[in-house]
């Protein structure tokens, strides 16, 4: 569900409702672009486990957000760690873990007002 700002240091933030929807729209896609990860990094005798998502294109569409990036290792370009807003993202728009994301599943918890911008997502 929306909100302004995702994670304990507000790793994701919007301006409003449509950066929000154009992320989901742009994270829904299922062409390599993305992937959803629970990292279990405690197994390792780190902190605790991570949702991230896994970036795997250098350019971003525009007007999703303020992202904090860190970089990715081999052919992840980028990551994105923030237990919140992959939390959010699974309970509330139906996502799962991976690369792989039914469309349609996602596209049902969109309201109706903000469906043009989770495609403006879906096709950038």
């Amino acid at each position: 569900m929306y909100k302004k700002s995702f994670g304990i240091n507000g790793q994701i933030q919007f301006a409003n409702e449509h950066e929000y929807y154009k992320l989901i729209g742009f994270l829904a896609k299922s062409d390599g672009s993305t992937s959803l990860v629970w990292e279990h990094n405690e197994e390792q005798g780190a902190w605790g486990s991570e949702g991230r998502i896994q970036i795997y294109r250098a350019i971003l569409p525009n007007n999703v957000g303020r992202l904090s990036l860190s970089a990715g290792v081999g052919n992840i370009i980028n990551r994105l760690n923030c237990n919140e807003f992959v939390q959010d993202i699974v309970r509330n728009h139906g996502f799962v873990m991976g690369v792989q994301q039914d469309k349609e599943n996602v596209l049902e918890t969109i309201p109706d007002e903000f469906k043009k911008d989770f495609e403006e997502g879906y096709n950038a």
